[in-house]
């Protein structure tokens, strides 16, 4: 049957073609062209979810967003790419991954690796790995992100909700990627394989970040020393122990040191030299004596980069 056999149906459907949108909310003024749509929008003025993940906490205004969350469940993903088959649990998820792996058309590059891009805006977030910006701040610890989607997966740590569940063991995680690898401990799977070695991988990224390796692609570039890397947490490890001017106070001494192994060194030295004012302490006191004031040579200033 036809549902817009029905006039009141027509009526509706006509309005998104005319544009006409008789609902309007009385607390902000946006208008809607059908009433249930305007209701679903003041749910955003009173706060309502009625939308309850059975199997987590999360819940929902919308049903839309509300179905799509049951899937990261249920493992669900009709989504299917028509050239390479993958599979995803959202149609918007699928529109990128075609864009992104399919679709040579990416007419903005990026001024410091070269790396092109199709939309403005990704360009932008990728750019700030290279200018150092990282807007997005955690209200709870003040650690910063350059995407925000990455700040709401850390505050999660905050707030303890771990809402991907395994369906085998129940143990929960913080992340849908981290419950995907976990999960490949129990199945076994293991779909992205690599052409030159054959390693594979439970996730797609994984397989990107390995591949690195053999076309010596190094995307990941210091902004204070201009050293590029293949992994994240390679460039990392090189800004906190080299770059980044990090300050490393000393618990014994309270000075002010720059590298975590001239650090070692000073905390060893300050410890050294407390043990033999002690020693030298014994032998004043059994002879009745002063205990000579060592003099420690203390350490310049060391300026910040």
């Amino acid at each position: 049957r036809n549902p817009l056999s029905e006039p009141s149906n027509t009526k509706l459907h006509l309005q998104t073609h005319t544009g006409l949108k008789p609902h309007v909310c009385d607390i902000c003024g946006k208008a809607y062209s059908h009433q249930g749509t305007l209701q679903q929008h003041k749910r955003l003025h009173t706060g309502e979810r009625p939308y309850h993940c059975p199997f987590c906490v999360k819940t929902y205004i919308w049903s839309s967003d509300y179905r799509k969350h049951i899937r990261t469940h249920t493992g669900e993903k009709p989504y299917v790419c028509d050239t390479c088959g993958k599979d995803f649990i959202r149609s918007s998820d699928l529109r990128k991954h075609e864009r992104n792996m399919h679709t040579n058309d990416k007419p903005f590059p990026c001024t410091h690796c070269g790396k092109t891009f199709n939309k403005p805006l990704s360009l932008k977030r990728h750019e700030r790995k290279h200018l150092g910006e990282r807007p997005f701040s955690c209200p709870d610890c003040g650690k910063t992100f350059a995407l925000a989607s990455r700040m709401a997966a850390h505050q999660k740590i905050h707030t303890g909700v771990r809402p991907y569940v395994c369906s085998v063991c129940s143990k929960c995680f913080t992340k849908s990627s981290n419950l995907i690898e976990h999960e490949a401990i129990h199945s076994g799977a293991r779909p992205h394989k690599c052409t030159e070695c054959g390693v594979a991988f439970a996730m797609a990224s994984r397989l990107v970040r390995h591949q690195h390796v053999h076309n010596k692609e190094k995307p990941h570039s210091c902004t204070t020393c201009s050293k590029n890397f293949s992994h994240l947490t390679t460039l990392k490890l090189h800004q906190e122990q080299t770059c980044a001017g990090r300050i490393f106070v000393c618990g014994m001494s309270k000075c002010h040191v720059l590298g975590i192994l001239i650090l070692k060194l000073n905390m060893l030295f300050n410890f050294l030299t407390m043990k033999l004012c002690n020693h030298i302490a014994i032998h004043a006191q059994e002879k009745g004596l002063v205990c000579m004031k060592i003099s420690v040579v203390e350490l310049p200033e060391m300026n910040h980069y």
